[in-house]
């Protein structure tokens, strides 16, 4: 008996609920649309956090106090987004320690013409000659 009541009443009000969701197609088809592209567009402010030291640390903490003092004050060269090319001339180099025995001043003026002479390339048009016949080289 109970069986055969809720048979009826739930055939009655499922037809009837077909029924009504046949009768009005365009908003039962563009209704889950519209939910899944209003809940999916929340989706564009989300931002994946990289940085492992701002998930883990506390926000004042003193470690993180100090790295930002060490950043400020020491900037290292983040050249991520520049080719290696951009950031020398093409060319052959070398570095020279030039140290004095007499802990002399190494800045004098002939050692000073030296260094220019050889920091000049060769392909300029600066000429050499006449800077080494002046220096006695």
């Amino acid at each position: 008996m109970l069986r055969q009541v809720l048979h009826r009443g739930l055939g009655t009000s499922f037809s009837r609920l077909g029924h009504f969701v046949a009768s009005h197609p365009v908003f039962f088809a563009s209704a889950p649309v519209l939910i899944s592209i209003l809940l999916g567009a929340s989706f564009s402010r989300y931002q994946v956090e990289e940085s492992v030291e701002h998930l883990l640390a506390p926000t004042h903490s003193l470690a993180k106090i100090e790295r930002n003092l060490v950043d400020s004050l020491f900037p290292v060269n983040r050249s991520k987004h520049r080719l290696y090319s951009d950031l020398q001339t093409p060319g052959r180099y070398g570095r020279v320690i030039i140290t004095s025995f007499r802990k002399a001043n190494m800045l004098d003026q002939l050692l000073a013409s030296v260094i220019f002479f050889f920091s000049v390339p060769p392909y300029s048009p600066c000429s050499r000659a006449p800077e080494l016949r002046r220096l006695g080289l």
